[in-house]
């Protein structure tokens, strides 16, 4: 096929990124190696990275702006899970020189200007980056910098015997999002399929929860891995087990539909990733402070199990309706 052309590095930037990069934020117009931050006073500062690749986190013809979208909101739910502010990103990008999907001029301003409706909607800014060229696949990584008060970060390790655990929102649409872009579930109405789908492409990093579970939570964590898998993490940098109920898991109308026609798939949306909503567990006696936030934030918080003392095998157990031990295939997503 053929190829529009596309500029060279400091044209790239100047044209697509420079405007993302507000003076004030110490980002220098993008024009020095490095930019020079101002740090809070009485405030830490939250560090997370992630790296997205098309054929891997999402398909080669996702349009650009639900690459942007995705990028950068995947970021901001690990400082959701922290409880912290978003305030400033960096941005490498790696294009590739051929292949099926031309990375041009056209390409760079939608995916530019998405950047700056998910900038303005979330309040953070572009301080930085690297764009190279490669022979592919498509690559972006994003740094995300947040501000949480000194003292309350959220962490994983701080689960404690007899918590609750909870979690926010809905499970398993992004993944059911995934398998209706490759065409699955043909029999969905358009408008569950655009739910579902809009979670695979969209996720909704829960900053305003996250900034209100301190004082609350004893950890959290997003879902990026898979429910049953992030929830280990919990468990093992605690030192805990957990034991959660498959019939309370939340779930949307159209995920509903679905494991009502195949009750297994239950155990797909339980090790299925892409969620980023907030598993976070909290002492019982603030059970019914979490029933006031809900109410409050216009977000379901669910209970779906407890923390437990270690054990030996499985730092997760998942039981059914009938009070049955679950086997579930895969407890989450591997990188490797």
């Amino acid at each position: 096929m053929t190829h529009q052309s596309r500029p060279g590095e400091f044209d790239l930037i100047s044209s697509y990124f420079k405007p993302l990069a507000k003076n004030e934020s110490g980002a220098l117009g993008l024009t020095d190696d490095a930019a020079v931050l101002n740090i809070r006073n009485g405030h830490r500062l939250v560090v997370t990275m992630d790296t997205l690749v098309s054929g891997v986190h999402f398909l080669e013809f996702t349009p650009p702006h639900f690459i942007a979208a995705k990028a950068l909101r995947v970021n901001l739910s690990d400082l959701a899970a922290m409880g912290a502010d978003p305030a400033y990103y960096t941005l490498s990008l790696s294009l590739p020189t051929f292949g099926d999907v031309s990375y041009n001029e056209d390409w760079l301003d939608r995916f530019s200007q998405a950047l700056g409706v998910e900038q303005s909607l979330y309040n953070i800014v572009l301080v930085g980056g690297d764009t190279v060229s490669t022979p592919g696949p498509l690559s972006l990584t994003i740094s995300a910098f947040g501000w949480v008060k000194t003292g309350q970060e959220i962490l994983r390790s701080g689960a404690s015997i007899e918590d609750l655990v909870f979690v926010s929102g809905t499970v398993g649409d992004a993944m059911l999002g995934l398998a209706a872009v490759q065409g699955s579930f043909p029999d969905l109405t358009p408008s569950d399929l655009e739910i579902i789908t809009e979670r695979h492409h969209r996720p909704q990093p829960r900053l305003q929860l996250g900034r209100r579970l301190f004082g609350l939570a004893n950890s959290a964590i997003d879902i990026s891995d898979g429910l049953i898998q992030d929830l280990e993490h919990i468990c093992t940098a605690s030192g805990v087990t957990a034991t959660i109920r498959a019939t309370d898991i939340p779930l949307s109308g159209p995920g509903k539909k679905l494991i009502d026609d195949d009750p297994d798939l239950i155990k797909t949306i339980l090790s299925g990733g892409d969620d980023y909503e907030l598993l976070f567990t909290i002492p019982p006696e603030w059970k019914s402070s979490i029933s006031s936030l809900a109410k409050e934030l216009g977000l379901p918080l669910t209970q779906i199990g407890e923390i437990e003392a270690k054990r030996s095998g499985d730092s997760v157990s998942v039981y059914d309706a009938c009070g049955n031990l679950m086997s579930i295939p895969a407890s989450g997503y591997r990188h490797f």
